[in-house]
């Protein structure tokens, strides 16, 4: 246990001191909020749980599929595979990390969407609504692993994580309604990851009530998750790519 809060605390510092870090995961979503408060302030209510979702799909696929790859390249990974700390440990401090962030990301956003919007939301609410956007994080960041995994570089994986996000964010009921969208389109973009995790987060943020469709929509992301876990773990390596 102690040298798993040992390396918790290292990953911990390592975000902290990143002002790359601190800008894109707490200080971009506010102004985010800010900058569509300014075109659609009339929306916020639909857009808020959106930018939850659209902000949670950003740090799987980027931030965290980055992280990894920046530890790797800097032979924190090589020399972590030599001392007796468990594989299970380094994975377990690695999602406890990032999930924290992640959460206190959300939570930011929801306090901007009440203190700046008054989005109207409940404590029945947000307790429905915090296990949606867990289960969202843990299926983005499953995801980010697989990137991870195929990039040998850093920047190869925010290059490739960035173009899946932009793709999702224009698609998938994040910000825009999915009744805009080619009909054709709408009958693909529901089996897409983002978009049952932004249906899960509305229903429960703004109604605090699950999707009608709730069942199927977290099988679908648990289906994600668990392909994508099992696709990132055949692709680990704790050396960079020769």
């Amino acid at each position: 246990m102690k040298r798993f809060l040992i390396l918790t605390k290292a990953m911990t510092l390592m975000h902290l001191r990143n002002g790359y870090v601190l800008f894109w995961n707490f200080a971009f979503p506010v102004l985010l909020m800010i900058i569509y408060g300014a075109i659609m302030s009339q929306f916020m209510d639909y857009m808020t749980p959106g930018v939850i979702v659209l902000n949670a799909l950003s740090f799987g696929l980027v931030s965290s599929s980055t992280m990894m790859l920046e530890m790797r390249e800097k032979g924190v990974l090589r020399r972590l595979q030599a001392t007796p700390l468990p594989a299970v440990q380094l994975i377990g401090s690695y999602l406890l990390v990032n999930i924290v962030i992640g959460v206190l990301q959300s939570t930011l956003i929801i306090f901007a969407g009440v203190l700046l919007y008054k989005v109207p939301v409940s404590a029945m609410g947000l307790l429905v609504a915090y296990p949606m956007i867990l289960f969202g994080l843990l299926a983005f960041m499953a995801l980010g692993g697989v990137i991870s995994g195929v990039s040998a570089k850093a920047g190869s994986a925010t290059a490739i994580g960035m173009t899946i996000y932009f793709v999702l964010m224009f698609i998938s009921d994040m910000i825009f309604p999915l009744d805009m969208l080619p009909a054709w389109l709408q009958n693909v973009v529901p089996y897409l990851p983002a978009y049952p995790a932004a249906q899960l987060v509305r229903s429960a943020m703004l109604d605090a009530s699950l999707d009608p469709q709730w069942f199927s929509q977290i099988l679908l992301l648990a289906a994600y998750g668990i392909v994508a876990t099992l696709i990132a773990a055949k692709l680990f390596r704790w050396e960079p790519k020769a």
